[in-house]
């Protein structure tokens, strides 16, 4: 199953155009958390949504998706992940994935108080502390990311993206590729 998975979505960003990309999951423990609701607790006023003919390609795009939200950027730096972390917090369960120009890339899980955080193509790195020990809620695929970590130097072509993309829809249960297709989406500016 993870396996299949992975590939769908290893194919998926061998088709994209992406030079940085930055998505969120974030789904509510209980009820619904509306595209409205994500943009309050973004720290927004909901006057400032941009319908997609006005769109600007620096904006950060959400989506419903079920009981939660989905949200994509171009933005993999920490401006863009510091806005869309509000999201998360107690209550909810909230992936953020990021990948930039230089294939640094980031995965990280927060399931209210327990979180943990990847990061590629090197792990995150604190003395005397195993990677495998920094990735809280994603211990349950350690295998499969060191398999990425084992592989990478030797097939550039592994598909780190693939990996951490799957991880997030059987986590989540939200399959991304098919929310990157349908509407509607709401857009509101990146503060600056």
């Amino acid at each position: 199953m993870f396996s299949e998975v992975a590939e769908r979505y290893a194919e998926l960003v061998r088709r994209m155009p992406w030079e940085g990309m930055a998505c969120t999951v974030t789904l509510p423990d209980h009820g619904v958390m509306t595209v409205e609701d994500a943009v309050r607790r973004l720290g927004l006023d909901a006057a400032i949504l941009r319908a997609a003919r006005d769109v600007e390609p620096s904006d950060l795009e959400l989506q419903q998706a079920g009981s939660g939200v989905v949200t994509w950027s171009n933005n993999p730096y920490p401006d863009g992940r510091e806005l869309t972390d509000r999201l998360g917090g107690q209550g909810f369960r909230h992936w953020y994935l990021s990948d930039d120009i230089e294939g640094n890339t980031t995965l990280y899980a927060s399931y209210g108080e327990s979180s943990g955080q990847l990061q590629f193509p090197e792990p995150d790195w604190l003395p005397f502390i195993p990677w495998t020990e920094q990735i809280g809620p994603l211990a349950p695929y350690a295998d499969k990311f060191a398999a990425v970590y084992d592989t990478w130097s030797d097939n550039p072509e592994v598909s780190v993206l693939g990996t951490c993309l799957a991880v997030i829809e059987l986590e989540s249960g939200v399959r991304l590729d098919e929310e990157m297709s349908r509407g509607p989406r709401t857009y509101v500016p990146m503060p600056t």
